[in-house]
């Protein structure tokens, strides 16, 4: 069994499309919209699919699943997503930066390279996910990305290979959430620039007034070339 209340640091994304219908959606098109969007950006989908239905299942009117990866990744870690058949998908994943030890031995912390690294597949697989659904690419699709258990955490670079080029920022918020309101088509064409742009407003939280722009778009460029 999942503990949520464990921990307090947890990343989650909320995406709807504009038009709202709560019985849009019929399960099987559901079912056959997550299978296609299970895209292996760094090796772990953002969107999971247990074929054999035992972490995937049917819940009324969405398609969920819970997943514990802790044997898996060495350290704990677990994750949850949901699909509503009005198009509503809700995904909230423990940080990594709460039992990672690289991370954890640095005391409470974000990850410059791991928040990037989210949020670009939070990207790419949405917009795969609302295509593979049928949205028009004309529809406005929200995205919505919160993360929660950040104040005084500090933004850190967990690259051995990046070390010193950034100093230790701190978040002075309980949360932080940053939206995007944009059309399908331009969630697919324009996914390296918004993956850019939401980290930069994410990183602006930790005092990071101007956030180093060509990191953040190499990271996003190299994970959603993936795709």
């Amino acid at each position: 069994m999942v503990n949520w209340q464990k921990y307090e640091g947890y990343r989650e994304v909320t995406a709807f499309p504009a038009h709202f219908n709560k019985s849009r959606f019929e399960i099987a098109d559901l079912w056959k919209a997550v299978d296609k969007a299970e895209i292996l950006y760094r090796g772990w989908p953002f969107i999971y699919v247990d074929r054999n239905r035992q972490d995937t299942y049917i819940v009324e009117d969405s398609i969920e699943t819970v997943i514990d990866l802790t044997t898996v990744r060495r350290h704990e870690y677990f994750e949850t997503w949901k699909l509503n058949r009005s198009g509503l998908f809700y995904h909230r994943a423990l940080m990594d930066e709460e039992t990672y030890p690289k991370a954890t031995e640095q005391g409470k912390v974000l990850g410059f390279e791991l928040t990037v690294y989210h949020i670009s597949e939070a990207i790419g697989s949405l917009w795969h996910l609302y295509r593979e659904l049928g949205v028009p690419d004309d529809e406005v699709i929200t995205i919505n990305f919160a993360f929660l258990g950040v104040k005084d955490r500090n933004l850190v670079v967990l690259s051995p290979s990046r070390a010193g080029f950034m100093s230790r920022q701190v978040c002075r918020s309980p949360q932080i959430s940053v939206e995007r309101q944009l059309p399908l088509e331009e969630w697919r064409a324009s996914e390296v620039d918004i993956a850019v742009e939401t980290s930069v407003e994410v990183f602006q939280q930790f005092q990071w007034i101007e956030p180093n722009l060509n990191s953040i778009r190499t990271l996003a460029s190299e994970l959603l070339a993936k795709g």
